[in-house]
């Protein structure tokens, strides 16, 4: 039963067009990554990478293992790295415990400084979960102060600002509104970031994988609601989970969905559930969003190239039986129904994608890994008729 019925006037892409794969040539250029997620490059050319962090003893708790590295353009060591705070959870005895700390993260370009001739750039990372819902679901055992945080980073030297707790706020709305969710609400975990910068003004916007919310972070530290992302229809009942914000070519909120559940435990399903979901920057819930492309399987990150096209990452495309599962999509932004996969395969269980300065797109892969097995992988796709 779909708790928030999309409007009358959204216009339902047609299936899918499945493009044949495309060659492209896949180059490790940095291992040892614990559980990365999000990846961004600056203006300059620099990546920064998060990496959610790895386990400690027991069922469930908190080490300080979440990572944000800086790497400057061309080089494979880090400028510097900073630490954050990473929450483990045995959800599964039989699997390895699920990992949240440093996920999502966003630079706008750099500019120069009035007061100086040193470059500064807007990076602002999110960490997942909120301080609220650890304590709720640990019987009050973790406490995470760090949880639901939009952090900024200095460029230049890795210098940490809070800038807002997000996750406290959004799991306040869900409790608020626990007729969107009745099975699930109050929870919150922010996890997907983006940072724009239009004639030098800067909007920071999060996707928050528990809330389903889509808000904008106002300079004050409050968050402003933009959308609820449906959960989807039919039963059994399931939860869209909002995990990544893009910005398009025309100035919207592109934000992908991970539908966990319908992908890959509804008996009969194929994958192909998840949705990409057109959000006007400037509304206010309850506007609802307008889908804009089907037809994608577990999406954890995006973003949009330089000549305008979408990518994600799909988390399991493939299934979980695949080995192993996992691939990013490309799609026109004229074509939302035309879409291309690159790297089934050769890209294990991916977590974010960018575009960087060589024109490349860098893939987190092992984003659910444990320990530090996660890598960045280097797509170069090689040009064809359809580019």
């Amino acid at each position: 039963m779909a708790l928030l019925a999309v409007s009358a006037a959204v216009v339902v892409p047609a299936s899918p067009a499945l493009a044949k794969p495309r060659a492209a040539t896949i180059t490790q250029i940095i291992a040892s990554l614990a559980a990365p997620r999000g990846i961004t490059f600056d203006g300059q050319g620099s990546m920064y990478i998060a990496e959610s962090g790895i386990a400690g003893a027991g069922p469930v708790g908190m080490t300080h293992t979440g990572k944000v590295s800086k790497y400057a353009r061309g080089h494979t060591r880090p400028s510097w790295s900073v630490g954050f705070n990473s929450l483990y959870v045995t959800g599964d005895p039989a699997a390895p415990p699920d990992i949240l700390g440093p996920a999502g993260i966003s630079a706008a370009g750099c500019s120069k400084h009035s007061e100086g001739e040193h470059q500064v750039c807007q990076v602002q990372m999110i960490t997942s979960e909120s301080t609220p819902g650890i304590l709720a679901a640990t019987g009050g055992a973790v406490n995470d102060p760090q949880a639901g945080h939009l952090f900024r980073l200095n460029a230049a030297t890795g210098a940490v600002t809070d800038k807002a707790d997000v996750g406290s706020q959004q799991y306040a709305f869900t409790a608020a509104h626990p007729d969107l969710f009745p099975d699930d609400f109050p929870d919150s975990n922010p996890y997907g970031v983006l940072v724009t910068k239009v004639k030098h003004h800067t909007r920071t916007f999060v996707a928050d994988a528990g809330a389903n919310t889509i808000s904008e972070v106002m300079r004050n530290g409050t968050t402003r609601i933009i959308a609820y992302i449906p959960n989807e229809s039919g039963p059994p009942f399931r939860d869209a989970t909002p995990t990544c914000i893009a910005r398009g070519p025309d100035g919207y909120l592109y934000v992908g969905t991970l539908n966990f559940v319908a992908n890959l435990f509804v008996p009969g399903t194929n994958g192909n559930k998840s949705n990409v979901w057109r959000v006007n920057p400037n509304a206010n819930y309850p506007t609802a969003p307008k889908l804009w492309a089907t037809g994608l399987t577990t999406i954890t990150a995006c973003t949009f190239d330089r000549a305008g096209n979408f990518w994600a990452t799909e988390m399991f495309q493939g299934g979980i039986a695949a080995k192993p599962p996992g691939d990013i999509v490309k799609i026109p932004f004229a074509h939302p129904a035309h879409h291309t996969r690159i790297g089934f395969g050769r890209l294990p269980v991916p977590g974010g994608i960018a575009q960087g300065p060589d024109g490349a797109m860098y893939v987190t892969v092992g984003s659910s890994a444990p320990g530090v097995s996660g890598a960045v992988m280097r797509v170069a796709v090689h040009r064809g008729d359809d580019d």
